[in-house]
């Protein structure tokens, strides 16, 4: 111990007396380290640290059904309907409890200060099956969540407690209005509770009770396939395969005759599906943990180098003490503890970077509701200093080891004149890993920032700048159509006459909204083709639609206020409909008919560009458009959107467009207002985070490269000082000395950049399905990397042969 002690007193000493080194390192393995351990936050979320308040988590399983879907292929996910969720809860043995839940969303209150909460829909047995304890009060029981006898009950979760209710513990029975029904405050759930998602519902209900309310009354039956959440908790001692055969088997035999009889239920974890619902999917996450890890191997190769290069210039110092009797164990432990007293101090700053960037990685993976949880905790600790403890042997291996093991007879007999140039492999190598390692960061930058190119210049077949899509849930309030419509359409006299506004339309059904199909035929036509977006979707919409939404018109006309219930039926078709269902002909002036072979001809009167539906990267959408005023009974949903374009920047109008829709009724629930933009952004996410983290990772590996070799080169020329003089005294030119010294860099580079691309070709490979429109091997994407991988090495490296062209041959020959 007190040999440790001695060691790491005389590492400090020997960092002090080489301030600019030593703080090089430190700020360097303290990027990469923390870089590291803010990632390993949301990779330790996704898929290892078990959810909060959950006990025995791993018997806690997700229930899945895998069917196969004709011609659409096969697919996995929910169970789809409560009496499938109910068969499993009756006749699962397997099994020791089942629950249900799904997502809701509620106005609290109503007029102009309604509020949004988002709600989880739970069955009774959701909280028993988890294992979980309330903060406050209770959790709801079986009685209260009974199909058309439950109870308008009502759990908080801790935070939305603490927010709107100030942690006030007289909150239970208090009413609290949602949606058309005021519910009665029973419980508080733990802090940080969530379940066995991500996300933190503001409050839990019964699902029985709200289901009905939020999405219809039949929404319980057989046919309304909506419910994707169902778990259920593994008995001891069952295997999970014999489980999911058991529900395998219950599932074919109450639903064979549906054509589900070979469908397949699955059991996964409780962190399966987790990444499902964050930005890009589990691939990312783990992707750009793996380029947070390539950036510490960078800056240990770094942080060795520089080791290495000050070890080389004690290596005398280091021979005096074997001669005078010093083992080398003990040298290579004091090298060593050179290294890790860096590492640490290292470690120190790198809490300091987690604590900054680690809270803007968890919501840009996560969510919101990651921003409460801990920037550090015991977890993160724990990787950080196996992070340190990594870092210290990775960088200070190797110069430990060498300057451990000099040949004393040289360099005692060297004094302390040195004019050789003494080559080493080892520093070679650690150059050419840090080129090879920031070749690949920058291929992957660049891969992304393509990808994210190529879908924001996609053409959504309509203009979402400067539109507004606005929504209010009036059905959640017990509203009928004929009430519905008339007040979108008093919410559009209203908004269209704020200045600024170039247009409102009204619609039912609307790009990354609802979407709507109808029975559709063609006379002439016995089949109509299939594609596996599916429909064709039917959108009904005011004359103003297409002028408010931006969409191109290719041929005919659009509707127009002669459009009206008693005028002759009209349709609009995409030009995906008219090129698939009337190959080689116009389809202007041909005849639809909607809801079966007996209804009246609706006239094609015009097309219309194709619009994405429900993706901006959707390849083919078959969609048709009908005037709102002569729906008939062809569609029986109401309004569902109100449009509205903007002469500015629709951010600017928001707010305005808020006050009028409230203003429109002192009954209105919580309207949703976003920016068209908003609506589709987070299908952009994955693109945005991958290019920014990689270009900041790139550009960090980049910096760290570049002071490597600049810092190696520098230590170089410095040792062929004599050598450098003797040239120029024999008449070398200057662009001779920068060629010698730039020469050897750059072949150094050469190779780090062969081996870079063969590694980034094979890592392209694997990411292939995080990017669009460009090809892992892109040779643009390639070229472009390698010559600013070049630009940037020979930059460092002139800069060091720039100085040695200054080489005095006197000084020179007089060099120590």
């Amino acid at each position: 111990m007190e040999s440790l002690v001695q060691d790491v007193r005389y590492a400090l000493r020997t960092l002090a007396r080489n301030p600019g080194l030593t703080l090089a390192a430190v700020l360097t393995l303290g990027l990469g380290i923390g870089a590291n351990t803010a990632m390993f936050g949301v990779v330790d979320r996704l898929f290892f640290r078990p959810p909060a308040h959950v006990v025995d988590p791993d018997r806690v399983v997700r229930v899945n059904v895998t069917t196969t879907m004709p011609p659409y292929g096969t697919f996995t996910g929910g169970i789809g309907t409560y009496p499938r969720y109910t068969d499993f809860r009756d006749h699962a043995r397997s099994w020791s409890g089942v629950a249900a839940y799904g997502p809701a969303t509620f106005s609290l209150g109503l007029g102009e200060r309604a509020e949004q909460v988002r709600a989880e829909m739970a069955t009774a047995s959701f909280f028993p099956l988890l294992g979980v304890h309330p903060a406050l009060g209770r959790f709801f029981a079986s009685d209260e969540d009974r199909v058309g006898a439950g109870s308008h009950v009502a759990v908080l979760s801790y935070e939305f407690w603490k927010r709107h209710f100030g942690e006030n513990r007289g909150v239970l029975g208090t009413p609290l209005p949602l949606g058309r029904s005021v519910y009665t405050v029973i419980g508080v759930a733990p802090q940080m509770f969530s379940g066995v998602d991500l996300w933190v519902p503001d409050v839990w209900v019964p699902l029985t009770v709200a289901a009905p309310e939020v999405m219809g009354s039949d929404v319980l039956g057989p046919r309304t396939f909506w419910l994707g959440g169902v778990i259920a908790r593994v008995r001891p001692g069952i295997a999970l395969a014999d489980a999911a055969a058991e529900g395998t088997a219950i599932y074919r035999s109450v639903y064979i005759q549906t054509g589900d009889s070979t469908a397949t239920v699955s059991l996964g974890t409780v962190h399966d599906g987790l990444a499902s619902g964050t930005s890009g999917g589990a691939k990312l996450p783990l992707w750009l943990a793996a380029v947070s890890a390539i950036v510490l191997l960078i800056a240990c190769a770094n942080v060795a180098n520089l080791l290495l290069a000050r070890a080389v210039q004690r290596r005398r110092e280091i021979a005096v003490r074997l001669a005078l009797g010093a083992t080398r164990g003990r040298l290579f432990r004091q090298m060593l503890a050179e290294s890790a007293v860096i590492a640490v101090a290292g470690g120190a700053v790198a809490l300091l970077v987690t604590l900054w960037d680690g809270p803007i990685l968890r919501i840009s993976f996560l969510g919101a509701s990651a921003a409460a949880s801990p920037a550090l905790d015991l977890r993160i600790l724990a990787f950080a200093a196996v992070a340190v403890l990594a870092t210290a042997v990775l960088a200070g291996s190797a110069p430990a080891y060498q300057a451990s093991t000099p040949d004393l007879s040289s360099e005692l007999k060297s004094g302390e004149r040195e004019g050789r140039f003494q080559a080493s492999k080892t520093r070679t190598g650690l150059l050419v890993g840090q080129v090879a390692l920031t070749l690949v960061l920058l291929m992957g930058a660049g891969l992304f920032v393509s990808s994210l190119r190529r879908v924001d210049s996609l053409r959504l077949g309509f203009d979402p700048d400067r539109l507004i899509m606005a929504s209010v849930n009036l059905q959640a309030l017990g509203y009928k159509r004929p009430a519905i419509d008339a007040l979108y359409e008093r919410m559009r006299d209203r908004v269209q006459h704020l200045p600024g506004v170039t247009g409102a339309s009204l619609a039912v059904g609307t790009p990354f909204g609802s979407s709507a199909a109808v029975g559709l035929t063609v006379p002439g036509r016995d089949s109509l083709p299939r594609v596996k977006d599916g429909g064709p979707y039917i959108a009904a919409v005011t004359p103003d639609y297409f002028h408010t939404m931006g969409t191109a018109l290719r041929r005919g006309r659009v509707f127009g206020a002669s459009d009206d219930v008693g005028a002759q039926r009209v349709v609009i078709v995409n030009e995906t409909m008219a090129r698939l269902y009337w190959p080689g002909d116009d389809a202007i002036g041909k005849c639809v008919k909607l809801g079966g072979p007996r209804s009246p001809c609706r006239e094609i009167v015009g097309i219309v560009e194709d619009a994405r539906r429900g993706s901006v990267t959707d390849e083919v959408v078959v969609q048709y458009f009908i005037p709102l005023a002569q729906t008939d009974s062809v569609m029986t949903w109401p309004v569902s959107a109100l449009l509205v374009r903007t002469a500015g920047p629709s951010d600017a109008l928001v707010g305005a467009v808020r006050r009028e829709v409230q203003a429109t009724s002192a009954d209105l629930p919580y309207p949703t207002i976003d920016p068209m933009p908003r609506r589709f952004a987070w299908q952009l996410r994955p693109w945005r985070l991958g290019s920014a983290i990689l270009s900041v990772f790139g550009g960090l590996g980049l910096v760290l490269a570049a002071i490597g070799l600049y810092g190696v080169l520098s230590y170089v020329v410095s040792q062929r000082t004599q050598e450098i003089g003797v040239r120029i005294a024999l008449g070398a030119a200057a662009g001779d000395v920068r060629r010698l010294v730039m020469a050897q860099t750059l072949r150094v580079v050469g190779i780090g950049v062969l081996l870079g691309t063969l590694a980034a070709l094979a890592a392209g490979r694997v990411i292939a399905s995080q990017l669009y429109g460009v090809t892992p091997h892109d040779p643009v994407v390639l070229s472009v990397a390698v010559m600013i991988m070049v630009a940037v090495a020979a930059l460092a490296s002139y800069l060091p042969a720039r100085r040695a062209t200054k080489v005095d041959p006197m000084v020179a020959l007089r060099y120590d």
